[in-house]
């Protein structure tokens, strides 16, 4: 059998001119290395007819669009790269494939992965020639063809792999997936007769009289003499004649294909981030002025209006509510972040409460958007232990919007502390004014705590009756359901010992706030760090840095807020 490098090299030269060169009838020649200039972004195309042709891969039927984004996201790590748009940058891959082997593109997030490829450290990017060359890739490639994939552990537990290894898998997977790209494999466009059957790839249809494969040479050549009139007109046609091949292709089908299309395009939680954003400045600044709350309601009107024109969309494409995986949860607790912080404004009026929910919506969506490749925004079939659209909306909306509750108290928690430090080093005349906004901000953290346990409660009780359904126990000591039990009795203390006079002001903000911490493990720590237990289908790796900062910072300034409030406490007694 054909080794790694010998398969990924003579694939990449010899299998792309009889793919392309042959099959489509281009010409060897349109395979040749063309330099650094073939290699540009072809921004005069439009690629919007393009990204409508239906193609199915990943369990459906999606559009173009979608394919393109998806691929480019998991072989790179981000939403674009170098400029191209992502259908452009997937046809430059088929254009011209031995430059873009020498690119850096595949992206190595693990630095104990890096010291075992012996790669350099420092960098997350590296180009194909870097790795079908490397002699432990090679290995495992070698081991991985003497051996099935790793079966899962009973009832759907996780793969029996640490972290490392998977993403080694993922590496060789992303190398693949760029080969299968330039040599047709990976397109997907040609429907079965029986729809039941999966679609077949365009490097496997044959017969010269396909419209299909017509329809995909056309768009070759279209793309390769930058003929824009010429590539819109081929896209129309290669939309059409696969459309034409799918059995009983309905209406609907092809709208949800153009809404998903729209979707990607629109792009609504980026947008109602941006406004979110607006509106926690305006709700700041509306504290010392009030004639700009009403901006600061109209662009909060307008954030939650995409955000929930957002949840519509990507409801009506998958036909289930958002609560998936990972990205899907962090939209979904930013907009119960605002939900919870409306009621409590409905409330009490004060304009912090919008203002503090504002910055925590604009910074999960930012946290969402910003690492694509590990919070994955693209839109996958449900695993089959999820099936259950019921089970699914109760239990998982629950326990995130419990979530979010905590959230909102997080927030509003770092706000009395930061009243706390300014209390420490004010005068004696300002005290009392401190002393009230400590008071007002500890209570809507209450209220918040109070949403949230409820949530949090009932979500764990339903999710052992969906355990009971699904798996045959209610209680299994799972790692997920130990850290949202260790969460929920965490923060049912902080309100008993607040009920109870056994805990302060000063107390209670800065435990609202450390307790968030157990929220963390929960949602993702368990997923991301531990990777064992049944829940496995909200398993991946990444961003440990980045959510070990945040919870390093919290906790010091939690440290430095209470070290303040305890050295300023004889001079504030002594003097009152």
């Amino acid at each position: 059998m054909m080794g790694f490098k010998g398969s990924l090299g003579i694939g990449f030269g010899l299998r792309l001119s009889l793919a392309f060169g042959l099959s489509l009838g281009i010409g060897s020649n349109t395979c040749v290395a063309l330099g650094a200039d073939s290699i540009q972004p072809q921004s005069t195309l439009d690629y919007r007819e393009l990204g409508l042709t239906p193609i199915q891969s990943g369990g459906r039927i999606k559009p173009l669009d979608s394919f393109a984004r998806e691929a480019v996201i998991f072989v790179t790590g981000a939403r674009s790269f170098g400029g191209f748009e992502p259908l452009d940058l997937l046809l430059s891959w088929v254009k011209n494939p031995e430059e873009w082997k020498k690119v850096p593109l595949i992206r190595i997030p693990r630095k104990d992965l890096l010291k075992q490829l012996l790669l350099d450290e420092t960098r997350t990017k590296f180009a194909i020639d870097e790795l079908i060359g490397n002699p432990i890739v090679i290995q495992y490639v070698e081991n991985l063809r003497g051996q099935q994939a790793p079966q899962a552990a009973p009832m759907g537990g996780a793969p029996q792999q640490s972290q490392r290894e998977q993403e080694l898998r993922k590496v060789v997977q992303r190398v693949d997936l760029f080969r299968s790209i330039t040599t047709g494999e990976a397109w997907t466009l040609v429907p079965s007769l029986d729809r039941v059957k999966p679609w077949t790839s365009i490097a496997s249809e044959k017969g010269s009289a396909s419209e299909i494969l017509k329809g995909f040479e056309a768009v070759i050549r279209a793309y390769l003499t930058v003929d824009a009139p010429g590539f819109a007109a081929a896209s129309q046609g290669l939309r059409q004649a696969v459309e034409k091949r799918v059995p009983t292709y309905s209406d609907s089908e092809k709208n949800l294909v153009a809404l998903e299309s729209f979707y990607n395009r629109l792009r609504p939680f980026y947008v109602s981030m941006a406004f979110y954003f607006l509106a926690a400045l305006l709700w700041t600044v509306a504290i010392r002025l009030p004639k700009l709350s009403p901006l600061a309601m109209g662009s909060t009107v307008v954030a939650l209006g995409f955000h929930v024109f957002g949840f519509f969309l990507r409801m009506k494409i998958a036909g289930r509510p958002p609560v998936s995986n990972m990205y899907e949860s962090i939209i979904w607790v930013s907009f119960g972040i605002y939900l919870f912080a409306m009621i409590l404004y409905a409330i009490h009026r004060q304009k912090v409460i919008p203002a503090v929910a504002s910055f925590l919506s604009t910074f999960c969506l930012l946290a969402a958007d910003a690492s694509p490749a590990i919070m994955d925004p693209m839109i996958h079939p449900l695993v089959p232990v999820l099936r259950s659209n019921y089970w699914l909306t109760i239990h998982v909306l629950t326990i995130t919007l419990g979530y979010a509750a905590f959230a909102l108290s997080l927030g509003l928690a770092n706000v009395s502390l930061w009243f706390f430090a300014k209390k420490s080093r004010a005068p004696q005349t300002r005290q009392n004014h401190y002393t009230q906004k400590i008071t007002a901000m500890n209570l809507f953290t209450y209220r918040a705590i109070q949403f949230g346990v409820v949530l949090l409660a009932a979500g764990t009780i339903l999710g052992g009756v969906w355990a009971d359904y699904s798996w045959g126990r209610f209680w299994g000591w799972d790692p997920k359901e130990v850290w949202a039990l260790i969460a929920l009795l965490c923060y049912v203390a902080i309100l008993h010992a607040r009920f109870t006079g056994w805990m302060g002001q000063m107390a209670f903000a800065a435990w609202a706030v450390v307790a968030f911490l157990s929220v963390v493990m929960a949602w993702y720590g368990v997923n991301f760090v531990l990777g064992v237990g049944l829940h496995s289908y909200g398993f991946s790796s990444g961003g440990g840095y980045s959510v070990a900062t945040f919870c390093a910072l919290q906790l010091a300034y939690v440290g430095v807020v209470v070290g303040l409030y305890r050295k300023s406490r004889p001079r504030i007694l002594f003097s009152s």
